[in-house]
């Protein structure tokens, strides 16, 4: 794809994104910019607006979110560490394709971690702690709302986390949790039967106080959601695998 071609392309997705000008560019604070930069340039691969081997266009979308091209460049580095970026001297850098195995080794990985911290949770959870579990779960069996379910659900899991987690575990959660866009995560629907007999297993499985059963629990509903993820990213067209 030729640079014009890409400046078509990012054009093409401001006008998906409700024609949005450069006067109503996405703000970038200056605290985190560069991460903020990889969080827009990551949200572009997944949904398609960067292709696989297209030449990523630092000058246009240091344009279009109003900063210099260092903390493009920054963001690039970043990037090309977690593998969805190749960077090449004098010519510069390329969307690595994204195959199924990535996505599902993703959710692999995050399961295990998940379900060690579930393990722990088992042995060390308070009654307060069950009932606000107990709490989330009927609140997102009651809503429909994206915004809310994608809320419950994080506090949910966060809860379980923090009271089974070491210092270690979190920081290898959270580092696995930027890997992927938000509106990646946000695609299991929170409210759906499948996530919703998921959330209910690791709850009978941590009042119980069953290790065992929490950890395998925690690991069928991340399996679940990166089986999801893996069809939607086929369906629409970025796993080159699946192309």
């Amino acid at each position: 794809m030729t640079t014009s071609d890409a400046e078509v392309e990012l054009s093409n997705r401001r006008a998906r994104n409700g024609g949005r000008s450069e006067d109503a560019r996405p703000h970038v604070s200056r605290r985190n910019m560069s991460g903020q930069v990889v969080d827009y340039i990551k949200n572009m691969i997944f949904d398609g607006s960067l292709i696989r081997g297209q030449r990523v266009p630092q000058d246009q979308i240091a344009k279009d979110l109003g900063v210099s091209r260092l903390p493009v460049r920054e963001a690039l580095i970043t990037l090309e560490a977690e593998g969805l970026i190749d960077s090449e001297p004098h010519r510069g850098s390329f969307v690595v394709p994204i195959l199924r195995e990535d996505i599902d080794d993703h959710y692999r990985i995050y399961g295990m971690v998940q379900g060690l911290a579930s393990r722990r949770a088992a042995s060390r959870i308070t009654q307060p702690t069950l009932a606000r579990l107990q709490e989330l779960h009927e609140g997102m069996q009651a809503s429909d709302d994206p915004d809310l379910l994608h809320n419950l659900n994080w506090e949910f899991h966060a809860l379980i986390n923090q009271t089974g987690g070491s210092r270690r575990l979190l920081s290898v959660l959270r580092q696995l949790a930027k890997n992927l866009p938000r509106a990646v995560y946000e695609a299991p629907p929170g409210a759906s039967p499948e996530a919703n007999r998921g959330h209910q297993k690791i709850l009978d499985a941590l009042r119980s106080g069953d290790a065992a059963a929490a950890d395998a629990a925690s690991r069928e509903h991340v399996q679940f959601e990166g089986e999801y993820v893996i069809a939607k990213l086929k369906r629409d067209g970025i796993l080159a695998d699946d192309a």
